[in-house]
């Protein structure tokens, strides 16, 4: 897994990547986002202490989510390095 850095997109980038995966910006909770992502729950915190993946979004008290477009990115700038 890369140790990049996570670039948050622009909004152009992510309205492409919004509809190129046919979906709309939403917020994603953490059942949805493991699917998405691939990585348990305890990976992807370190990965967010790092800055290497998307930061939570608080909701309130103790609920947190992502926004699809965060994670698309994610998994978008993931695929290129391991391209390089």
């Amino acid at each position: 897994m890369s140790n990049r850095l996570f670039v948050p997109p622009t909004d152009d980038v992510r309205a492409h990547l919004l509809a190129r995966s046919g979906q709309c910006e939403r917020l994603v909770r953490e059942p949805d986002r493991r699917l998405i992502t691939g990585v348990s729950r305890t990976q992807w915190w370190a990965l967010e202490r790092k800055r290497i993946a998307p930061a939570k979004v608080r909701l309130g008290g103790n609920s947190v989510a992502w926004r699809l477009s965060d994670l698309l990115a994610w998994i978008e700038q993931r695929a290129m390095a391991e391209r390089e």
